[in-house]
């Protein structure tokens, strides 16, 4: 099985700052890098690459549950938030397989200066 997730991140220093954006893959073998970090307004691209539908849940960020991906469909989800967030994802129609579940660490640099100087 293989779909692919593109993230597109703002340019946030030393988070996923690229003028490529990132890819990440859900193979065989299931995700590539099971953890990703990234800033609030992420726009995080699902595309499903594989020859079988996909679809993307997230009980923490509804904002990354997808409706079901036929193969060569995609999905865009813009990361929302205030303030930093844990997001787990996993594939909806492979439920039982760990391998093809992971995590989106939503980080906020805004919300991280207004603490710093509220202090």
């Amino acid at each position: 099985m293989v779909a692919v997730v593109t993230l597109l991140v703002c340019g946030c220093v030393g988070i996923a700052r690229s003028s490529r954006s990132p890819v990440e893959r859900l193979d065989e073998r299931g995700v590539s890098a099971p953890s990703l970090t990234v800033e609030v307004g992420s726009v995080l691209q699902f595309v499903n690459a594989d020859s079988h539908p996909h679809q993307i849940y997230s009980n923490d960020c509804n904002e990354l549950s997808s409706t079901v991906l036929q193969p060569g469909e995609t999905y865009n989800a813009m990361l929302l938030g205030i303030g930093g967030k844990l997001c787990h994802f996993q594939d909806l129609l492979a439920p039982l397989s760990s391998s093809y579940s992971g995590t989106i660490r939503v980080h906020d640099a805004e919300e991280e200066r207004r603490l710093e100087t509220a202090d």
